[in-house]
């Protein structure tokens, strides 16, 4: 591809998406071992899950192993882009992670860069990492030939967070954070949370918000307290 006019692009990516702050869970070994979990991946793969089951953190957490040889291209950041523009270059990146792709499934003027772009970078051998919330044989707006191809690709379904799941999250989210969690207080919470993972995460950010704010350890009385249970049910 061509360079271009160079425009400044919102290619964002979490301060805090990496393999060190990832949750593993049964029902993400085969994806763990295949990617592999923690190491320069040197393998493609396409994920997908509905919202917040963490495909775009293993995206930027492949990524992060790679270092500045890696391209993040979260497509639904860019759509007001011209593709020429943003996708400029990137397949010189040793991995080329691209989140949501099902935003572009009705932007047909993205269609045939992201074909040449996944060619250019199986005929260099590069890596491709791609996310969506379907399958890519669901995908039936694309052009095909791009969505065949996205389906040569190993997939792996990212499955909804089950009770221990959340139970989990909540106590990695609180060693991250510095945060004094018991695995009691932890299972009561999950317990009566929902089963949205950013919901739980905007739980506890806000329960160790109100205990720094009080003085106060993390009690199971202390978290009736605060409320915090209904109104995140509720939401």
């Amino acid at each position: 591809m061509t360079q271009g006019l160079q425009i400044p692009l919102p290619m964002r990516r979490e301060d805090l998406a990496t393999w060190h702050n990832w949750l593993s869970r049964s029902a993400t070994h085969a994806l763990e071992s295949w990617l592999p979990i923690g190491s320069k991946t040197e393998r493609s793969a396409y994920l997908w899950g509905t919202n917040g089951l963490g495909k775009s953190h293993v995206l930027q957490a492949c990524c992060d192993t790679w270092g500045y040889n890696a391209r993040y291209i979260p497509l639904r950041d860019l759509l007001q882009y011209p593709p020429e523009q943003v996708l400029s270059g990137v397949e010189e990146a040793g991995l080329i992670a691209i989140d949501d792709i099902d935003a572009v499934e009705s932007e047909s003027r993205w269609h045939e860069p992201l074909f040449d772009l996944f060619n250019q970078s199986q005929e260099g051998g590069r890596c491709l990492a791609v996310a969506a919330g379907c399958a890519p044989q669901r995908l039936s707006q694309l052009l095909p030939d791009l969505r065949s191809r996205l389906g040569s690709l190993p997939v792996f379904h990212l499955p909804s967070f089950s009770e221990d799941d959340i139970a989990g999250l909540l106590s990695l989210k609180a060693r991250s954070s510095g945060l004094q969690l018991s695995d009691e207080v932890g299972r009561y919470c999950a317990l009566r949370l929902t089963r949205d993972p950013r919901a739980a995460l905007g739980f506890i950010e806000q329960l160790d918000h109100l205990s720094l704010a009080q003085s106060r350890a993390i009690t199971i009385p202390f978290v009736r307290e605060t409320g915090l249970l209904l109104k995140t049910v509720a939401q």
